[in-house]
Formats: C-alpha cells, structure tokens, sequence
C-alpha cells in the first residue's frame, strides 16, 4: 500500500511537472506515458521477485554480483556518453543505468556472504577485507561513469549492513578514515564538485551561479507555505528549478502540497520504513533479515538524501526520490528490492502463526 501510494503519487507529480513542456493531454504526454508504461513493469517485478524464493537469490549472489560487475565494466566501455557520464545502455526507447540495479545486487551479495561466513566476519583477512573489496570495485567503477552520488549510497548501505552483521569497529573505522579522505579528494579534483560544496554553504551568494539549484529549491519549498499552493499550480517547474522531475521534485511537491503534504508524504515512507524493519526482525534466517535490512535502509537513506538536497541541508546530489522521481531504472531496482522483501515477510514464523491461528478459527466455526 505504501508503494502503491508512493508511486501513484509519482505519476501525478511527473505530470504536473511537464503538463506546459510535454502537453496537458496525459494520454499524449511522453514523460507521462513512459512514467505509466514503467509502473506496470515495476509491478510485474514485484509480483514475480515476491514469488521467488529469496534463498535462491542468496544461492546466487555471487554470479548476480558477477554479472553486475561486467555490466559494469562494459557500460565504461560501450556506452555512449551524455553530457560527459557514461551512465545508460540505450536500448531503443529505454534507457538502462545500470548503477541502480548494481544497489540491490551489492545487498543481495552482502547478505549471501555474511549468511555463508557469519563465523568468520570479525577476522580481518579471511572476513572483512573479500567482501570490502567488491563493495570498493563497484563503488569505483561508479565513480569511473561518473556517478558520486549514487557510489556513496552503495557505500553507505554496504557498510551499515556489515555493521549490523558483526563487523568490527576496528576494521571499519580505519577504512571508513582512508574512504572520508578519499571522498574529499575526489571532490577536490572535481570543480563541479567542489562547487556544489560552495554552493551548499552559502547558495545565496551566488544565486544565478552555483547556489541556483538550491536557491530555486528553497523558493518552491517556501512558496508551498502550509497548504500548498495547489496540484498543477507550481511555479518553479516552468523553466526555473532543474531537474524538477527528478532530483528536485520533492521541492515542486512541496509548493504545490505545503508543508501538510511533506509531513504526510514523509509519512509513508516512515511506515514503509517500519514495515521493512519488522519484516527484518521476524524473517526465519540472516540471510532474509539482512536482505529486508539492507532493502529497507536503501529505501530510507536514498529517501533521506533527496528530500536534504531538495532542503540544501547537503550538498547536491543527483539522487531519486524513491517511487517518486521520474526515471525507469530506479524505480524497477527498487520495485525488485521490495518484491524480494515481500517474498521474506511470506517465510516469516509470524506469517505462518497468523495463518495457523486463521484456520483453526475457520476449522471451529465449521
């Protein structure tokens, strides 16, 4: 219901957000049509993945992580750059970004790794250091395309999970050192990076320059005021705010809904939140916690780094918003990582306990 709503939600914002450009007639709308035709898509990858077994999945992290990696490699390789990343395979209408299904491939292999070697995951060597070290190669193979934002998310779901999986301190806190350096000098290297940097500390300082994306964020943020300036009636989709169907549409919600609107949209992503960690808690096995773990905390710091950006409470970063954001990659990935976490909650003891006590009830009233 969560994902239903969240997605709906979507679809009613991509074509608010392109009605003057793409035209008034959703029907006749491109971004709305290619939106609606990659719902249905998603849907059919939730009914599928809820019905395989996710042991089957963990059986096979390895060779899913193997092929992400070749994917990977082969996108720097073949893919046709625009505006300088090397970011989509462009097949025919569709465009594939390979980085976003790379996200659930790095927690299913994670997952299978620690499920297969728990006893060993405190050593350093024969533990921590193999399952770093693809977690590192994916990380900069998204670097390579490039593609920060997305990289750091991949990091900073990995290392969470293997945290919570009984990894130690010591390790992590030397490599989680040498990874805080080296994001700062990879921004450094970058002007466009760095700029961002500036830009989130002071925006006003330079409000047709760098700061313009967040300063056009913070205008349609603040114009929503409590209740919204009404569906279609926003302002700053017409050619001021970038990227308002993507990285930015959370602001063009919030002028249109207020601040009522963020409290409920935000809402459904806490209990969507919920509802993962419970799945999390009463899965039979580690191997099914881990995954809803990982899947749920994907969900929630992705949701979590979009809404900042759009708030410039964080540099910007070219990040979805979950179910929301315009784009099919995303949200077929992470309708793949919720179809797999309801395939969990169908193995939960509570599950079957409810269904026990379900027929017993139906046996009595016979």
């Amino acid at each position: 219901m969560c994902v239903a709503t969240l997605a709906l939600t979507g679809l009613v914002m991509v074509y608010s957000n392109t009605a003057v450009s793409d035209g008034v007639d959703p029907a006749g709308n491109p971004s709305v049509v290619r939106q609606a035709a990659w719902l249905v898509l998603s849907a059919a990858a939730i009914a599928l993945f809820a019905c395989v077994d996710y042991h089957v999945l963990g059986r096979h992290s390895r060779v899913i992580m193997a092929l992400t990696v070749v994917a990977l490699v082969a996108l720097l390789a073949l893919a046709r750059p625009v505006n300088g990343a090397r970011r989509w395979f462009h097949l025919g209408p569709m465009n594939l970004q390979i980085s976003e299904f790379a996200k659930i491939a790095v927690i299913l292999y994670i997952a299978g790794f620690v499920s297969r070697k728990r006893a060993v995951l405190g050593e350093f060597r024969s533990g921590f250091v193999p399952v770093v070290l693809i977690i590192g190669l994916t990380f900069g193979l998204i670097v390579l395309q490039p593609d920060f934002g997305t990289s750091v998310l991949i990091g900073s779901v990995a290392m969470t999970m293997l945290l919570v999986s009984g990894a130690r301190w010591r390790h992590a806190g030397p490599l989680f050192a040498v990874a805080s350096l080296g994001l700062f000098l990879l921004v450094r290297m970058k002007p466009y990076r760095w700029e961002r940097v500036i830009a989130f500390i002071n925006p006003w300082a330079d409000p047709q320059g760098v700061g313009y994306h967040s300063v056009q964020s913070l205008i349609a943020l603040g114009c929503g005021g409590l209740t919204g300036v009404g569906p279609g009636r926003g302002l700053q989709q017409l050619w001021f705010l970038p990227e308002a169907k993507t990285d930015f549409i959370f602001a063009i919600f919030g002028q249109e809904t207020g601040f009522l609107g963020c409290v409920l949209l935000l809402g459904v992503f806490v209990a969507l939140f919920y509802a993962g960690m419970r799945i999390s808690r009463s899965a039979p096995d580690s191997l099914g916690a881990l995954i809803a773990f990982g899947v749920t905390v994907l969900i929630g710091f992705q949701m979590l780094i979009n809404v900042a950006v759009a708030a410039s409470a964080i540099p910007t970063k070219g990040i979805s918003l979950p179910f929301i954001s315009f784009g099919g990659s995303s949200l077929v990935a992470l309708s793949v990582g919720i179809g797999i976490l309801l395939n969990v909650a169908r193995h939960s003891p509570n599950r079957a306990r409810v269904q026990v006590r379900g027929a017993k009830r139906k046996g009595s009233a016979e």
